[in-house]
């Protein structure tokens, strides 16, 4: 269990990456990533049996890129998604786009933008959607 929550972790921070001036250098994978707004903080209680399974599938579609232009996207709007990026989120869907919203809003530092979050995610989706890529 402590390895899948390891490795789930490890998922949301590639997914979740963060700083704008961060670069494709940066190792998602590394626990010890100090760039990271939830660096330190343990990974939350699933809300329900098979959540962070179900996230962890969402992830292995979309790339590293993509998960920090969605992350810009949830707090900035006008940061636009690039069509190969818009295209995985299409190519997970609705429920995956709002799990992973759900999943970022669990950590406490989160839980004020619960739901901008939620909001976010799902408006991104539609946005993908309408873009007919």
């Amino acid at each position: 269990m402590a390895r899948l929550a390891y490795v789930i972790l490890a998922m949301m921070v590639s997914f979740f990456l963060i700083c704008n001036t961060m670069t494709m250098a940066t190792d998602p994978w590394d626990e010890n990533n100090k760039d990271v707004p939830w660096f330190g903080e343990i990974l939350p209680l699933e809300p329900f049996v098979g959540f962070y399974t179900r996230v962890a599938k969402c992830l292995r579609v979309l790339q590293t890129h993509c998960g920090l232009q969605i992350y810009k996207h949830i707090f900035h709007p006008w940061k636009i998604l690039d069509d190969n990026c818009c295209r995985n989120v299409v190519k997970v869907g609705k429920r995956c786009s709002r799990d992973l919203g759900w999943a970022l809003s669990l950590y406490k530092k989160f839980k004020p933008h619960t739901s901008l979050i939620d909001r976010m995610s799902i408006r991104t989706y539609e946005e993908c959607v309408g873009r007919n890529l």
